[in-house]
């Protein structure tokens, strides 16, 4: 551990001057990648959760965990929070994701293995390109569908040693989260005007808020029908304690972050750079689950790190 010394303390405060000087779309650069490794290594404490508890009680604890992390900061900090329906209507949002893309995620996961289930994102680059051009009409230029291409490249190679063992099983596990990876497209659209008309904190505690809300209502369900119990041990409890730190910082913090960088860059572009939310899975399920990595998922991370880069370079005008 690094101690605190003035020296550090110092150079700690010149970087975050020096970031807030950035132009916004590069701060929306660094928000994104940082949320794309949240994400990948939540994808992995879901998966090792997931072997003590149910999937409705998963995301119903997770997301309680996050709902309470934004409505605190909200406490903490005062941000007026505005009741009318607009504000209400954008929280519906929260339905799409984290509400059914969670929901066909935490399922496919459950079926699947965490680096296939956190490399299957090879279709949302390309869903959430479709859906810009169709439905923001944003200006899409062939050097950047070049690049999404090439990201997709790199995902479905490093899923290649997956679907090469692929069973019955792993086949309903990755349809399902293709499924997440649709909804999760289609509320990336939803919100890139949204995002600019709230606060991210708030936009974020109401969205998932509703998503609670839906949660509670399966879970209900589930245990009603007998679909789903809990018998408490020490396992048990601790895995609660990973979906409570997974939630906070997987669907919370994570979660602020790409909101933050949504009110800076396209839904296009976040598409791509969160490309590299499987490459941080794929090294999160190697180093706490076991995961054997394959040359081949190597050298697809690297077209990853190349679309990235690529896109980097590309102006932020589409």
């Amino acid at each position: 551990m690094i101690p605190l010394t003035p020296e550090v303390a110092r150079y700690l405060s010149n970087s975050l001057r020096d970031f807030k000087r950035m132009p916004q779309a590069a701060q929306g650069t660094y928000y994104v990648i940082l949320a794309a490794a949240i994400y990948g290594f939540t994808l992995v404490l879901t998966k090792g959760a997931l072997t003590q508890l149910p999937p409705f009680t998963l995301l119903f604890i997770q997301t309680s965990s996050s709902v309470a992390f934004f409505w605190t900061i909200i406490v903490i900090r005062g941000i007026q929070v505005p009741l009318h329906w607009d504000v209400l209507k954008y929280g519906l949002a929260g339905l799409l994701e984290p509400g059914l893309s969670y929901i066909f995620g935490v399922f496919g996961l459950s079926l699947t293995s965490a680096s296939d289930a956190a490399l299957i994102g090879t279709t949302e680059p390309i869903a959430t390109l479709v859906l810009s051009w169709l439905i923001l009409r944003e200006r899409i230029r062939l050097p950047f569908i070049g690049l999404g291409v090439l990201a997709c490249m790199g995902v479905s190679w490093v899923a290649a040693p997956e679907a090469a063992s692929m069973g019955q099983g792993t086949l309903w596990g990755t349809l399902l989260v293709c499924l997440s990876v649709l909804f999760a497209s289609l509320y990336a659209i939803t919100t890139a005007h949204s995002v600019k008309q709230l606060h991210p904190v708030v936009l974020a505690a109401i969205q998932q808020t509703a998503a609670l809300v839906l949660f509670g209502v399966m879970l209900l369900g589930a245990w009603a029908l007998g679909l789903e119990s809990v018998q408490f041990t020490s396992a048990t409890w601790g895995s609660v304690g990973v979906a409570i730190a997974s939630g906070a910082f997987g669907y919370g913090l994570a979660f602020l972050l790409y909101l933050a960088a949504v009110r800076h860059q396209s839904a296009s572009r976040i598409s791509l750079y969160l490309t590299l939310t499987p490459v941080f899975g794929v090294i999160g399920a190697y180093l706490f689950l076991g995961e054997r990595l394959m040359l081949s998922q190597g050298l697809g991370g690297s077209l990853i790190l190349l679309a990235v880069m690529g896109l980097s370079q590309l102006p932020q005008e589409q």
